[in-house]
């Protein structure tokens, strides 16, 4: 048989072959769902754009006030308020309520240890400051970051839908290929069937002497039962690392007893459309296409917001101050400027400018060369998804009519079988006629089985081209 019709073939597209009765059976799409839920790079994708979902809710919250709070608590020396009189005993007066605040010394012409207490802690000071910054007009600055921003999420969002058709690809191969290999399987199991009763019938020809058997023939079928029992364990070794594999796909979660449902492999029905609607339909929904196109706008989102920075924002400044120390007094005159005691706010429009503009020109440049260059992309990707719609449609074509030539094939070969058993058994054929019969029908059968294999990737690969189930019913 040729090598590309048996499990060599199987081990290299990562199949799973029923190996354990009491194994639990999956369909297509109970292991889609496995893998949607438990593959671990379909959960990173989801942390990636939950990340650029923080960005976008950092640029929209770039329209909110911004400010800082500033609170201190220290020591604070004593200073106390003097009218710069003296009383009958010499002292000074003190102005307690801080409105014929002179001086802060002691008596007039009296030693003074002014230095002293300035720097001995005698109470507690507290000052605090609110400045805050709203926005009011930034030419556009807000608004393109949040454009990019939103760009970026819908990008990664169709990043992650390619992630997902991916993995659904490769189930789709791993399920068909699952398929394939048990029909592979049930062709060996039956000719082994064939060559049982074929052998059996060599045997007793020789051991009675009686019919035309000859030693050459019993070789002959040995040499055959070799190569099925072979073929036969290379399918069983490919099937315990497809199992593997799959599971892999499915993510660390998986089943340990996982295998594909008990139905035999068929081929899907496809619904007829013109190659032109295929790759219409890739231009509007396969996810690629709408995440480049989702990147250049963010590229050039991002152009549009260095270049605006190179404006002016007038935004509205607020300003709010309490400051208080316990072994100060307050004097009460407006042009002092006490700054252990205070208590005020304020509003005002303020107008900032960058200076740097010949920088932020260049960085507008090169953002906007990136654009364009995101855009040349976006163009030759498009040619390239186009190839991949046209290669897919043409294999589904070619494999739809190979399956349907060597159908008639395998219906030969089983009848040709069947007739040549019988004639074995009633003495009316050869060993060899045997041989070339059971040949032909493996040949047949996997071919058969191959083509509907080949139809059913081609199929899904035409589906992960376009982005779109093409086995859904034509509207």
């Amino acid at each position: 048989m040729k090598k590309y019709l048996f499990p060599t073939l199987l081990l290299s597209l990562g199949l799973c072959l029923p190996a354990v009765a009491s194994a639990k059976p999956y369909t297509l799409d109970g292991l889609l769902d496995l893998a949607r839920k438990g593959n671990p790079g379909l959960a990173a994708g989801e942390k990636a754009t939950a990340i650029i979902e923080a960005q976008l809710l950092e640029a929209k919250r770039n329209y909110y006030p911004t400010g800082e709070l500033n609170s201190l608590l220290a020591q604070a020396p004593e200073i106390r308020c003097y009218t710069g009189q003296n009383d009958a005993n010499g002292n000074a007066i003190r102005d307690y309520d801080g409105k014929n605040c002179v001086n802060t010394g002691e008596a007039i012409g009296a030693s003074s240890s002014g230095f002293v207490k300035s720097i001995t802690p005698a109470g507690v000071f507290t000052r605090t400051e609110l400045k805050l910054i709203q926005p009011l007009y930034t030419f556009g600055k807000l608004s393109a970051g949040v454009d990019a921003a939103e760009s970026g999420v819908k990008a990664s969002h169709e990043r992650e839908s390619g992630m997902l058709a991916d993995l659904e690809l490769n189930i789709r191969k791993a399920y068909w290929g699952a398929k394939l290999a048990r029909a592979i399987l049930a062709t060996l199991n039956e000719g082994s069937g064939y060559l049982d009763q074929a052998q059996d019938k060599i045997e007793q020809e020789l051991k009675e002497g009686s019919g035309d058997a000859s030693v050459t023939d019993r070789l002959r079928l040995r040499t055959m039962r070799a190569e099925i029992d072979a073929r036969i364990l290379e399918a069983k070794r490919g099937a315990d690392l497809a199992r593997s594999g799959l599971r892999a796909l499915i993510g660390p979660d998986a089943p340990p007893d996982l295998e594909v449902d008990e139905a035999e492999i068929a081929a899907l029905t496809i619904p007829g459309r013109t190659i032109s609607q295929y790759e219409e339909a890739a231009m509007e929904t396969r996810p690629e296409v709408k995440a480049l196109q989702y990147l250049v706008a963010a590229k050039r989102s991002l152009a549009q917001l260095e270049t605006r920075r190179q404006y002016p924002d007038i935004v509205l400044i607020g300003t709010a101050a309490y400051a208080y120390a316990s072994s100060v007094d307050t004097p009460k005159n407006s042009y002092y400027n006490d700054p252990f005691h205070s208590l005020g706010a304020g509003i005002a429009a303020g107008f900032r400018m960058p200076l740097d503009l010949g920088v932020k020109n260049a960085r507008a440049a090169k953002l906007r060369a990136e654009a364009e260059e995101a855009e040349q992309k976006r163009r030759e990707a498009l040619s390239g998804i186009a190839f991949e719609v046209e290669k897919a449609h043409m294999e589904m074509k070619e494999a739809e009519e190979r399956m349907k030539v060597v159908q008639k094939g395998e219906k030969a070969g089983r009848q040709w079988i069947a007739a040549i058993a019988q004639n074995l058994a009633v003495g009316l054929a050869e060993a060899k006629d045997f041989s070339d019969a059971l040949l032909a029908f493996f040949q047949a059968r996997v071919r058969y089985a191959q083509s509907i294999y080949d139809y059913n990737l081609a199929a899904a690969a035409l589906t992960r081209a376009t982005g779109t189930d093409v086995t859904a019913s034509a509207e």
